[in-house]
Parts: C-alpha cells; structure tokens; sequence
C-alpha cells in the first residue's frame, strides 16, 4: 500500500491521496459504481476536502479533492463507467440524468463518520472531454465558526467587534474565491443571532448553509429576483441586520451603502485583492465618495493559510531571500521561523487545517479625511503603512513568527509585499 500522502512542498508531480478504501473503491467501481460514489464521497469529507472534482480527460476520469486549499489525486476511471457515475451524482441533487449539454446545478445531504449532516453542492458542466461534476462540501462547524476562532489578531478581532456594534452602515468581507468570506459572514450573522433580538434577513446566490432564525432568501436569476432585487424587498420586512451574498455591480451596491444609511447594518462581499483595492473598487463603480464616507464602517480582507503540524513542525534558518522579505513587511528580522518535515498524523503533508489571515480597514477620520481629499489607490496604502496598518502580508507573516504556518505558505496566498 502506498503512503497516505506522496507529495514534497516544491514537488512538480501530481500530488495524491491513498488509502486503503479508496484503493478498494477504485479497483471494484465497475462491480458497484453506486458504492464507489458513496465511498468517494465519504473519504473525501473525512479527510476535510472543500471540493470534489470529476475531470474528464480524453482517455479517463481524474477524481480530485481540494484539502486546504491544495489538490490532491485519489485516482482515475474509465470513461465507460463514468456515465454510471454521473447519473448516481444527477439522482442524488434531483436533477435530469438525460441532460447532458445544459449546465446543471443540484444539491444533496449526507452523513460523515460522527453522524453530522454534510451538504453537497453539485455542479455539472459540459467540457470538450465530457461532464466536469464539481461537488463543494459544506460542513455546518467549517462554515459557521466561534468568530474568535477564525484567526483575527486581538487588535483585528476588537476592530471587528467596533464594527459589529454599529446599529447602521456598511461592513464588505473582500477577497478571492475560496478565501473564506462565506464562513467570516456566516460566523458573524451566528454570532448577531445568539440572543435573537435582531431581525437577520440574508440574499445569497445561492444559500450556503441553513442557519436556524435568520431569514434566508435565494436569488432567483429565472425570474428575475437579483441581488438588487432581493435587496429592496428585504428593505420593506424591516430588517435589523441585512447579508448580501455578493456586490457585483453599481446597482446593488448603491443600494447596500444607501441602506447603512438608513438604519440598518449590513454585510456583503467584494471582490478585491485587500481592502484599499476594495475602497477603490466601490469608487470605481460609480459610488460617491461622501456616500462611502457617510456609510462605510470597514473593510475586511482575508486569505487562508494552512497550519503547520504540530507534531511534526521545527524551527529553521531562513535563507537570505526570506529574512530580507520578512525585513520588508515588518521592518525587522524574524524571531523565529518553522517548517513541518511531515508525519502519520498530517499524512506526510507537513500542514493541518487552515486559518485566516486578515487586514481590517476603519475607516475613521483619518482615512475619510484621505478620502475627500482624493487620494489614489497608492497613495492611501502608502499613508496607511507608515500609519503601521497591518497588511494581509503581515498580519501573515506574524503568524508564521509564531509558528502557526510557514512564510512560504503565507507567500502562496498573499499577493502584495508592501
């Protein structure tokens, strides 16, 4: 039997996952493709995979799993098969086993070892080579979180919680896809609803997870009902606290700021590389400045980094090119840095789970005082690091100082240095 991981960090082969009821799954799925979905499926929400991949290629099958952010291969079927396969995955979300050009979208529940329920969402797409079938996994304890676990600095998580006390105004969670927004705003609202004094309404595209006294809605693109759409019908229930799953155009965020200013609070996302960007992003859709100003209350921008092993992590002497980009992000020199050899108890992969690292933009006097004053892009993440703001960068490599990821992992999913 192979080792449960075989991969090397700057490995270029394809990194892969076995295990001995995935070798027996793949080697009989011709005798039983029902069973083989089911063991899939539970092997991939046991070892905590975000997504479920199956990639047809000209010649086979290639089944993928993203566990912490990285792809690993658990093995490949023939074409013959697959269609087997496919149809179990169609029958589970209700959707048309006969359709295979139309792009299909489903969902379906299952139970993981300890009994919790796991929801999957199903997407299945037409490619050159067949239908790609990507199954996102949610699990109630990875999506809604204890806020204070999510990874927050103390002065960020305080920041944050200012934030949250706002009865009125804008709060946008900004980052790439697969970055965690989900889970930040989904732990926040969770969070807001404990004592169940707020009326928490939620447009979302589509609806993650169902959380208990919260009124969620879905966008309805068939009939219309978008973003902006379901914004303003939320705005006539009386809402106390408001979540927009996404801001994508100038329509739905006038809305979403206008509305921070009329009484209620409320929380969206962004696409953006950090927080500045976001600022400008908002601007750059057409938002008036003394709108922001007026409405406003922070930005967040966030990534996940994985963690380092604990049984395995030890410290190290980082090369010249570390300690000078370390240098640059803090403006001093590490004191201490680790790295995970890999171990029985991470499946020799070195990392074990994720965290966040976040930057937490107020905008206070001091930035609408920049504001008004139309600084650019660069001009306000330059004031704002001489201030000692702490970037995504190096909120990161803090976490790496004290040993909780490495610098590398922190450079693999932060993009700006300074």
């Amino acid at each position: 039997m192979n080792n449960p991981v075989q991969t090397a960090e700057n490995n270029r082969e394809k990194k892969s996952i076995s295990s001995q009821t995935l070798e027996d799954a793949f080697s009989s799925v011709h005798a039983d493709p029902v069973g083989f979905v089911d063991k899939v499926l539970k092997e991939s929400v046991g070892l905590s995979a975000s997504d479920i991949f199956f990639e047809p290629r000209e010649e086979f099958v290639e089944v993928r799993v993203r566990v912490d952010g990285v792809m690993y291969v658990l093995g490949t079927i023939g074409l013959d098969i697959y269609v087997q396969v496919a149809s179990r995955f169609k029958v589970l979300s209700n959707l048309d086993p006969t359709e295979k050009r139309k792009i299909q979208e489903g969902q379906f529940t299952i139970n993981d070892y300890m009994g919790a329920t796991v929801n999957l969402r199903v997407e299945i797409a037409q490619t050159v080579n067949g239908e790609l079938i990507v199954i996102r996994v949610h699990k109630k304890e990875t999506i809604v979180m204890e806020v204070s676990k999510l990874g927050f600095s103390s002065v960020a998580f305080n920041n944050f919680q200012n934030m949250l006390k706002q009865r009125s105004g804008l709060i946008l969670v900004c980052g790439p896809t697969g970055c965690g927004k989900t889970t930040t705003l989904y732990s926040t609202i969770s969070k807001l609803n404990q004592n169940q004094e707020f009326n928490i309404m939620t447009i979302e595209d589509p609806v993650e997870f169902k959380i208990e006294g919260v009124n969620q809605m879905q966008v309805q693109k068939e009939i219309g009902f978008t973003f902006a759409g379901g914004l303003r019908t939320i705005l006539r229930l009386s809402p106390d606290v408001v979540l927009v799953g996404e801001i994508r155009d100038k329509e739905t965020a006038e809305i979403a700021v206008e509305s921070g200013l009329t009484g209620q609070l409320v929380l969206s996302t962004l696409h953006a590389e950090d927080s500045v960007g976001a600022l400008f992003r908002l601007l750059d859709l057409g938002i008036e400045s003394y709108l922001l100003n007026s409405s406003l209350l922070g930005i967040i921008a966030q990534r996940l980094v994985r963690k380092t092993c604990v049984t395995c992590r030890a410290p190290y002497q980082p090369n010249q090119d570390e300690l000078e980009i370390f240098n640059k992000v803090t403006g001093r020199a590490p004191k201490q840095l680790v790295k995970s050899s890999g171990c029985p108890q991470c499946k020799n992969i070195g990392y074990k789970g994720r965290m966040g690292i976040f930057e937490v933009l107020i905008i206070d006097s001091r930035v609408r005082s920049l504001i008004r004053s139309r600084v650019n892009e660069t001009q306000l993440r330059e004031n704002l690091i001489k201030a000692k703001f702490m970037t995504l960068m190096r909120d990161g490599f803090e976490k790496a100082e004290q040993g909780h990821t490495t610098l590398q992992e922190v450079l693999r999913n932060s993009l700006r240095v300074s």
